[in-house]
């Protein structure tokens, strides 16, 4: 499930919790899985969808980031391409 913030978002210091405690493994699917949501609502013009996802990838990247780890935006490719 991609990781999404409301603006605001009373759930926000649980869910960076749940961030912290996840492996540069997890972080780095979660991040790929919010990625592909917010390109397909982007792809869909549907801004409601798009904004909570990118407040989602930029957490990630921000936590991901502490760690010493760099999570470069790319393009997507398609599962045949992989």
């Amino acid at each position: 499930m991609p990781l999404t913030f409301s603006e605001p978002d009373s759930d926000r210091p649980a869910k960076e919790a749940r961030l912290q405690a996840m492996s540069e493994a997890e972080l780095l699917a979660l991040y790929n899985e919010t990625r592909k949501a917010a390109s397909d609502a982007r792809r869909a013009h549907d801004m409601e969808t798009l904004y909570p996802l990118a407040r989602g990838m930029k957490t990630i990247q921000r936590i991901a980031g502490e760690r010493g780890l760099v999570i470069k935006a790319r393009r997507l490719q398609k599962a045949s391409d992989a």
